[in-house]
């Protein structure tokens, strides 16, 4: 790996990292290890936990490491990411799930690079690598995020590919301003090594349960954010195969058929549901296409024949079985809720 030349700092900020935890020691050991390996101070950086309440022994590694461990009252992850951000002394936060993992040692110089040079940028972002030994599943949804956000949003989906649908800001070295554009707006979320500028922005509690509302938010708000491509996190998700993929696919999308304005715990709508809003109308039409597309089988083929020669990707040979699992997941759902009138599922992980 070639080494990157940084700026010189007079006083180097502190930095956060955020994670949510729930029952993390399986995953917290990597994720704590490619903090602690960064060429940072370590009188710099702040590690703080926020706990749903882990059962295992999550807590006893908090203590071991000198962790920050707070509770999160709301169990869940994407709310936990907003209360620890909230509590986070550092003039920077890190929001990092505890399947993520720094790739490179200088992570943290890399990302503070846009901060520096332009006070204007609120916030910069990484993207996803995929290890050899990942999952097949793991390393489409690291590419692509899920085949239904994938086939909505497109390029969108995916810092790798945002320069493919959207004009360039600005560019400085190392880091580069996309102009995202509410209606238009890119698959981003405060997760998965997503650093704020914390005087830039105070986040509303109607966007606790989905952190891509929150960025939504801040395009709202004219914020900047900067894609940093020499900057990367390791994301070591469904390792629990297609079970794992279909039990949480499950429940996203009974909350999306439910018609309560509430579901269960969750005071404010969030998903599509509640950044309908904010999906232009070509997207939409895309959305109601997809659980037909999904099951067709031969249009998924020959999208993915055609994606895999125009841009190499090896993901794409993943792509029709992952999707017709998933439209038929969707239509399975539908006809359990709609037709038979059965109650939705309600526990996110059931």
């Amino acid at each position: 790996m070639t080494k990157t030349k940084h700026p010189k700092i007079k006083t180097l900020p502190l930095v956060s990292f955020v994670t949510p935890t729930f029952n993390s020691s399986r995953y917290i050991g990597d994720n704590l290890k490619s903090i602690l390996m960064q060429d940072y101070p370590k009188e710099k950086i702040e590690i703080l936990w926020a706990d749903g309440g882990s059962t295992d022994n999550t807590a006893e590694l908090a203590k071991k490491y000198k962790v920050r461990f707070i509770k999160n009252k709301y169990i869940l992850g994407d709310p936990g990411f907003a209360v620890g951000g909230e509590t986070a002394k550092g003039e920077f936060v890190v929001f990092m799930g505890h399947d993520n993992q720094l790739v490179q040692k200088d992570w943290i110089r890399r990302m503070l690079k846009p901060f520096m040079n332009d006070p204007e940028i609120a916030a910069a972002y990484p993207h996803l690598d995929n290890k050899d030994t990942d999952s097949w599943m793991t390393q489409y949804v690291n590419r692509f995020t899920d085949p239904g956000n994938h086939f909505v949003y497109g390029y969108a989906n995916n810092p790798l590919t945002f320069g493919k649908v959207y004009k360039t800001l600005k560019k400085g070295k190392g880091w580069v301003v996309y102009d995202f554009q509410l209606k238009n707006h890119p698959i981003l979320e405060f997760e998965q090594g997503f650093m704020l500028r914390k005087s830039a922005y105070k986040r509303a509690k109607s966007t606790y349960y989905c952190g891509i509302m929150a960025v939504i938010d801040m395009i709202r708000l004219k914020k900047q954010f900067a894609y940093v491509p020499g900057a990367s996190n390791y994301h070591e998700t469904l390792d629990g195969g297609l079970k794992q993929f279909i039990s949480k696919h499950r429940w996203a999308i009974d909350y999306q058929l439910d018609r309560r304005e509430t579901f269960g715990m969750y005071k404010d709508k969030f998903g599509l549901k509640g950044r309908k809003q904010y999906i232009s109308l070509a997207r939409k039409i895309r959305m109601y296409f997809y659980p037909f597309y999904g099951v067709s089988i031969v249009l998924p083929v020959l999208r993915a024949l055609f994606m895999y020669i125009k841009d190499g990707d090896k993901e794409w040979m993943y792509h029709p079985l992952i999707t017709f699992v998933s439209a038929f997941t969707i239509w399975q759902e539908a006809f359990r809720i709609i037709i038979l009138r059965r109650s939705p599922i309600m526990e996110r992980y059931a």
